[in-house]
């Protein structure tokens, strides 16, 4: 039966001996939201009262295998212990490690505590007494830093300007995004040593899954509003609002309010359990979703339609592990909506066809 194998680590030290369940998140709602800290938890058995478990401030880090080697999937701080002492023996007490990634630091800090934006630099690494983040790249616009800003905002206002991708501490410009698409593994209804069969599966239409509004706002240098005169006549105002750091135009207005003015486009949301898949496909997984995250295809039928295939940006990935298996939860966003005209890419660019007419 195929399975995926995971160990959470303490510097050197191996604790997946105690560990019960893990469980973690990363990404963000749709592709109009802000972008957060990434959180980790996992149940450890407390038969000592915390001597054996890591304490705040611990490095973890938690890895997945397949059938080959362990790869990183989850790295970060412990920020807090839950203790559940219960009655008799000591083997009833669990304790649940919460586990910070890269991204929490700078919902704490202002831009004063690391190096400043400067035209095409996204963040850099900063450095506390006894803490670290990091959120690294660069951008396609040139961006500006409001002094004293909340980096996590500032970091999201860029993105917001530039339109790429967070992958879980590294940034990836639209210009790049050919770079990040992979065609090595799919999802779609059926398993195979190249395809991961989902379990489940949710198409979402409509302004909730932040992928339809029929105008749009954008701050940056000025605020400038731009709508999509038929959607509104119909569908009436569907307001999205954006605060950009981009320092050099507002045009992103007319950008956003055409590419999200289709009320069918949909997100899909889907999920899977390590113990249905191809052993050869759960490796793929490893290296291409649970290591990094990467543009990918993804298949389905509609009731009474024909297949359909696309590419999506898994916008959220979750994981949950216990000893018998693990169910991996997946939010995925059209490509399509982060199509910027990229004239030399047959996915994000005017060479795909499905994309001809939108501005």
């Amino acid at each position: 039966m195929a399975k995926l194998t995971w160990k959470v680590a303490k510097g050197a030290t191996d604790l997946t001996s105690l560990v019960r369940s893990i469980d973690y998140t990363f990404g963000r709602q749709n592709a109009v939201s802000a972008y957060g800290p990434n959180f980790l938890s996992f149940t450890m058995t407390n038969t000592n009262n915390g001597a054996s478990l890591p304490a705040v401030q611990d490095a973890i880090t938690v890895s997945v295998k397949g059938t080959g080697a362990f790869i990183d999937g989850f790295q970060g701080y412990v920020t807090q212990r839950n203790f559940n002492d219960g009655p008799g023996t000591a083997l009833n007490s669990t304790c649940t490690i919460v586990v910070a990634d890269s991204l929490e630091p700078f919902g704490t800090l202002n831009n004063t505590n690391f190096t400043a934006v400067a035209s095409k630099t996204v963040l850099t690494t900063l450095s506390t007494s006894s803490y670290y983040g990091s959120l690294t790249g660069t951008t396609d616009f040139n961006m500006s830093a409001a002094t004293g800003q909340n980096g996590l905002s500032l970091a999201n206002n860029i993105i917001a300007g530039d339109g790429g991708v967070v992958k879980k501490n590294v940034y990836r410009k639209p210009s790049l995004f050919d770079s990040i698409t992979q065609t090595n593994l799919t999802f779609g209804p059926s398993t195979s040593a190249t395809q991961i069969g989902y379990q489940t599966f949710i198409r979402v239409e409509g302004s909730s899954n932040g992928t339809f509004f029929t105008s749009a706002t954008v701050t940056d240098l000025v605020a400038t509003t731009s709508a999509n005169a038929a959607n509104v006549l119909y569908y009436g105002q569907r307001y999205l609002t954006v605060t950009s750091a981009e320092s050099a135009t507002s045009s992103n207005a007319d950008w956003y309010a055409n590419v999200f003015s289709d009320p069918t486009e949909a997100t899909l949301e889907f999920s899977w359990t390590d113990t249905a898949q191809n052993s050869a496909a759960l490796d793929l997984a490893v290296i291409w979703l649970l290591n990094s995250s990467f543009f990918s295809s993804v298949s389905y039928t509609p009731p009474g339609g024909v297949s359909e295939s696309a590419y999506y940006w898994p916008e959220q990935i979750s994981v949950s592990a216990t000893v018998d298996q693990t169910t991996v939860s997946m939010v995925m966003t059209p490509a399509a909506q982060y199509g910027r005209f990229l004239l030399n890419s047959t996915v994000f660019g005017v060479l795909d066809t499905s994309r001809l007419g939108v501005s």
